[in-house]
């Protein structure tokens, strides 16, 4: 039967997100096309302007008499400079305006301001004149206006950019500088307008003053109005198609067979997935008969699901074969804590000694051991080994090793002699190429005196009564199993009572943090100092829980093995 699946009309269909997608970036579009047309237009417009308001200007200009021109300007200049300032404050004051009244009265100017009023009328502009620019007052000061009688300036009278009238000299410096740019102003009477301006110069070509035009916006914005309306009618019937074929193009090619596909993988993924045998072909029959992408991954779905039934089939079979080697390590690990002796000693009735042992392998089994034993009543042996890999091979190697080790020990020879019989005997078929570092001391109770061997180990701490933890470092020999005929040197150790001894393997002092850095020798020496006088048991315990604090939580990436001794000697009874 095939399982239950929500029918897809009342879920959150594809098709609802598409077509979301789809509308969002068409507004987008239009958006950003509307608003790269926005500022091109009014762009193209200012440049239009000013190059039509430029050639009105240099027009006006061919055609008034240039001799005239500079005479009015020269007469103008002259005036208004030779008035005092307390009379010019008032530009509409009578008394001051007769001062200019003569110039208006010559024909040539009568001509020229018609000729003024012609241009301004015929290009419909809002108005057309002649300035000069009075700096000191902020002022730009009339020679001839265009505008209308009731309107017109006469020469002499001024406007400045205190009261708004004009604009400051440093926008029309920028107009005379630019080729597109127009200053844009507000009046109550005309609403907006921009100014252009040109310079006015004598035969000579030196600048006597400028030439103005304003030109009223009304008509420019009725014409942007009339753009911008047009070009959202025209983009939203686009839109409106667009959408309408893409809709209809992914409902056919992409919605419905995404959604079949869908369905399929729903239907899929509600199985049973318990049952060993479960039902194949959901997407076989799946109704899509295209040759694209789509078309592929269908194909491609029914081939992954029968790539996946055949291998949840292998994994269940791999998986009870795991279920019956972890139980094998399991027990193999128990084995090995079985072998090796108790982390605290196996004679307790001693008074001559203590020590305590712990291992921690990387995995289930592994490759480091440590073994004491007794070899007679006055002489016991301490062992601590590492195997150069880990896991089921390391094991079986170590307690190979082991064995070797204490079963030549008990025949009362030396370090070096155990270890070279060791060796000897590990070399004989070791095809794996494996080895093993050994470190082993046999002491004397009685006296204290021992002798110890390296085969390639880690150097042991001592700390004397009284004293502190400090490494002992003697020359290595090689590890057992590198070469049979490889000889081992030892070398005598003496110990007081009171005194301690510290060995471990590798996985102490390679000890890794998350970032890399190694626990080292040095942090584990300290470590060891934290109480110096502490039992066996709990240095031990000091050293790993330091180990642990620096690695952060990182995972252990090699056997941790550790083994203290402290020395107490036999008791001396004086007699009184």
């Amino acid at each position: 039967m095939q399982p239950k699946v929500k029918d897809r009309k009342k879920r959150k269909p594809l098709e609802k997100a598409l077509y979301k997608t789809m509308i969002t970036g068409l507004v987008i579009i239009f958006i950003m096309v509307g608003t790269v047309m926005f500022v091109l237009y009014p762009f193209a417009t200012l440049r239009a302007i000013k190059r039509d308001t430029n050639g009105d200007m240099a027009y006006l200009l061919s055609t008034l008499d240039e001799d005239y021109i500079a005479e009015l300007y020269g007469h103008t200049k002259e005036i208004y400079h030779s008035i005092p300032e307390e009379e010019r404050k008032d530009r509409n004051n009578e008394e001051y305006l007769e001062h200019f009244r003569e110039l208006t009265r010559d024909e040539r100017y009568i001509k020229a301001r018609e000729a003024l009023k012609k241009c301004r009328e015929v290009q419909k502009l809002g108005n057309m004149g002649m300035l000069f620019s009075d700096d000191v007052n902020r002022r730009m000061v009339f020679v001839l206006d265009g505008d209308t009688d009731e309107r017109c300036f006469i020469p002499g009278q001024w406007v400045d950019d205190v009261n708004g009238d004009i604009e400051t000299p440093q926008q029309i410096q920028r107009v005379l500088n630019s080729g597109w740019y127009m200053v844009v102003g507000y009046t109550p009477a005309s609403g907006f307008a921009m100014s252009n301006y040109m310079r006015v110069t004598d035969k000579n070509g030196e600048v006597i003053g400028l030439v103005f035009v304003n030109i009223i916006l009304n008509d420019l914005i009725s014409r942007i109005g009339t753009f911008i309306l047009v070009y959202m009618f025209i983009m939203l019937i686009v839109i409106t198609l667009m959408i309408i074929y893409i809709s209809k193009f992914l409902k056919e090619r992409v919605v419905t067979p995404l959604g079949l596909l869908s369905d399929a993988a729903l239907r899929y993924t509600a199985r049973d997935k318990t049952v060993a045998s479960e039902q194949k072909g959901y997407f076989e029959s799946v109704d899509i008969r295209t040759d694209d992408e789509i078309g592929d991954l269908l194909r491609s779905l029914t081939d992954m699901e029968t790539d996946i039934s055949d291998t949840m089939q292998r994994i269940r079979e791999m998986t009870a074969a795991k279920e019956r080697l972890d139980t094998e390590l399991s027990i193999a690990n128990h084995i090995q804590a079985d072998i090796l002796p108790g982390r605290y000693s196996e004679f307790p009735e001693r008074k001559d000694f203590s020590l305590f042992a712990l291992m921690t392998p990387a995995r289930e089994v592994g490759g480091d051991f440590y073994d004491y034993f007794l070899i007679d009543e006055d002489h016991i042996a301490l062992v601590i080994a590492d195997v150069s890999d880990k896991g089921v091979p390391a094991a079986l190697f170590m307690m190979t090793a082991r064995t070797m080790i204490r079963t030549r020990g008990l025949n009362k020879v030396t370090p070096a002699a155990i270890l070279s019989f060791a060796n000897k005997e590990l070399c004989r078929g070791n095809e794996e190429g494996l080895f093993v570092t050994v470190w082993m001391t046999i002491i004397e109770l009685s006296t204290g005196r021992g002798l110890a061997a390296n085969a390639g180990h880690t150097h042991p701490a001592i700390c004397h009564s009284g004293g502190r933890y400090e490494l002992k470092e003697y020359e290595h020999c090689l590890p057992l199993g590198i070469m049979e005929d490889a000889s081992f040197e030892q070398h005598t150790i003496q110990l007081q009572p009171g005194d301690r001894l510290f060995v471990y393997t590798d996985g102490v002092n390679e000890a890794a943090d998350p970032a890399g850095q190694q626990f080292g020798t040095d942090r584990m020496i300290d470590a060891l100092n934290l109480d110096p006088d502490a039992s066996p048991e709990d240095t031990l315990n000091n050293v790993l829980s330091s180990v642990r604090a620096f690695a952060e939580g990182a995972e252990q990436a090699d056997d941790i093995t550790m083994l203290g001794f402290r020395y107490t000697g036999q008791e001396i009874t004086v007699s009184p």
